[in-house]
């Protein structure tokens, strides 16, 4: 209590100021090793005239602040790729690929029945178009699990490492890593996406003028 209440204009002991921090934690019902690490480092970085009772509680209160937030950012760009690439993300891969499959298996079974030229080359382009369909299904899904495996351990760790810091160093490190982990794979993984989609698409219009022709 009387650690509380020390003047402002009296500068503290690195024992004080431990005791301090020690005090700050119960009351705010934050992790006391870590505070008691960050009023050791503090005390180290700031110039004497400047280790008060107040300034060491608002830099406690700053600090513990920021780790939360940081912690809840990482975690959040985590979450983003989970959702970006997550069941629902899979799911459309399948369906795309399941979808190239058919048409591929359609314009198997049409390309002996039609004799007309015109029917046969059409045939054949509707089956490239869905064989490529197929062709990329195992390559967008090995990209897509890719991004989310990185991305969520990436996060995962430097979310880990801000609720854990107990200095502003170690909070800088946690926070000194790329957000956008696992996104050129997501990319590329969506642009096949598109690409599965253009196929089937064209495959059905080229089956369907094949069978009128």
């Amino acid at each position: 209590m009387n650690l509380s209440l020390q003047s402002d204009s009296t500068t503290m002991t690195n024992d004080a100021a431990v005791r301090l921090a020690t005090s700050w934690a119960a009351s705010h019902h934050v992790d006391v090793n870590r505070s008691e690490a960050f009023a050791r480092q503090w005390y180290l970085d700031t110039p004497p005239h400047l280790r008060q009772a107040a300034e060491l509680h608002r830099e406690l209160e700053f600090f513990f602040r920021a780790a939360a937030k940081d912690a809840i950012y990482w975690q959040s760009v985590g979450d983003f790729t989970e959702e970006a690439t997550g069941v629902w993300g899979l799911q459309a891969l399948k369906a795309l690929g399941c979808l190239n499959l058919a048409g591929l298996i359609a314009a198997l079974i049409l390309f002996p029945t039609r004799g007309t030229l015109p029917s046969t080359i059409g045939a054949l382009g509707a089956g490239g178009l869905f064989l490529l369909g197929v062709l990329l299904v195992w390559p967008s899904f090995r990209l897509a699990s890719a991004s989310r495996n990185r991305a969520s351990a990436s996060s995962a760790i430097h979310s880990h490492k801000a609720g854990t810091a107990s200095t502003w160093e170690q909070l800088r490190a946690a926070n000194d890593a790329d957000p956008n982990v696992g996104r050129k794979e997501r990319k590329v993984a969506t642009r096949l996406a598109w690409a599965m989609t253009a196929a089937a698409t064209l495959g059905c219009l080229v089956l369907i003028a094949a069978v009128w022709l």
